[in-house]
């Protein structure tokens, strides 16, 4: 065999042993340990990196701006670079830490869009400003709290048999991010149609639906003061019709405080909706305690790593200035309890083979099929 064979050969196995080795990939997961969406997230995230050969390190930013930065600081300061970073974007700071990734020329993948607009225009679009940011995995979040008002105003009308309608509803919001500032606008969206002190008209809609949001209130994601603010608007305005909230867990914090006697609102005339599809989120939907619950996204951290073993492995997946959601989010009500009760359980999401998502495992897949109802049919069979 001929030198010049051999040196082929070697490179070739060279190339080829370099995407069978196991990749490095780090997911800075927001928040903190024990929080039941990200929990659900990392567990997710954790089984998909097992089938498709990834060594993944989970650091936590402890719903902390500083905290979330020195995450970053430290991973970008390791002896042994990862390959890969996964992360949602804290605002305040979002351009410090894409430079950090950048100038240590590691590739990252930024998780939904948290940050406020102005913050989003500066930093721009993946590739562009930042050539190692290779896209974002991202749903719509205006989109996400307009269809939890839709869903809440809609179930409002089936439980209320007198017309005209007059609803009192009020909103719970998370912290200051833009992600959180989206839900909300998507829920005044859906209720400005009804919009009772705006309307020129008599004070009635063409539907005779009039809906008063009375007040929207941050509530910092907590569970626990949702229970409070809720005691406090109930105190206000006395009965409310309509609870939305920007998570299961400060929804939650509505029902602890209806079921402990802590507001005057009664059950009989309320519906209370949240986003993530918590365990007890949709437990709650079954029993007929929460009226829905928007979620999905508790799957972004898997897309993300099969698009970056894709990535890995050659396919041109990262595209510069992509600008187009990745999935949209799904409601989970009383008319689809059933089909999504599996999920209430402590899922074994080993028994996914996360590998069918993958296009390079799958090279008939011309798009990929981010389908929440493929993860549901695998988790039942």
């Amino acid at each position: 065999m001929n030198k010049s064979l051999l040196i082929s050969l070697a490179i070739i196995l060279l190339c080829f042993s370099s995407r069978l080795a196991a990749l490095d990939v780090v997911f800075i997961n927001p928040s903190v340990p024990g929080t039941a969406f990200w929990d659900r997230v990392s567990a997710v995230a954790k089984a998909t990196a097992n089938d498709l050969n990834i060594n993944l390190t989970i650091v936590y930013g402890r719903d902390n701006r500083i905290l979330h930065h020195q995450a970053v600081q430290e991973v970008v300061a390791y002896a042994s670079k990862p390959d890969y970073v996964i992360m949602s974007a804290y605002g305040g700071n979002a351009e410090q830490q894409y430079k950090l990734l950048n100038d240590a020329k590691i590739p990252f993948v930024t998780l939904e869009r948290t940050l406020h607009e102005t913050e989003q225009r500066s930093i721009g679009l993946p590739q562009e400003k930042y050539s190692y940011w290779l896209g974002e995995i991202f749903h719509d979040n205006v989109y996400a709290g307009q269809l939890l008002g839709k869903e809440l105003i809609s179930a409002i009308q089936k439980k209320t048999p007198k017309q005209p309608y007059h609803f009192k509803a009020v909103g719970i919001s998370g912290n200051f991010s833009g992600e959180s500032d989206d839900r909300v606008k998507g829920f005044k969206a859906s209720t400005k149609p009804y919009d009772f002190a705006n309307n020129k008209r008599g004070g009635k809609t063409s539907s005779d639906v009039n809906i008063d949001v009375l007040q929207v209130v941050r509530a910092g994601w907590s569970r626990e003061r949702s229970r409070s603010i809720i005691y406090r608007l109930s105190e206000r305005y006395g009965n409310l019709n309509i609870v939305w909230a920007a998570s299961d867990g400060m929804a939650l914090g509505v029902i602890d405080a209806m079921n402990s006697g802590l507001s005057k609102i009664s059950p009989e005339s309320v519906v209370i909706g949240g986003i993530d599809w918590t365990k007890e989120g949709i437990n709650k939907i079954k029993q007929g305690e929460l009226t829905v619950s928007v979620g999905g996204h508790f799957m972004q951290t898997s897309w993300a790593l099969i698009k970056i073993y894709d990535h890995k492995m050659g396919l041109a997946v990262f595209t510069k200035s992509a600008n187009s959601k990745t999935y949209d989010l799904e409601a989970i009500n009383q008319n689809n309890i059933d089909d999504f009760m599996p999920l209430a359980d402590a899922v074994n999401w080993d028994k996914i083979d996360f590998k069918r998502f993958s296009r390079y495992q799958n090279p008939k897949l011309k798009q990929y099929q981010f389908s929440l109802k493929h993860v549901i049919n695998s988790v039942k069979n």
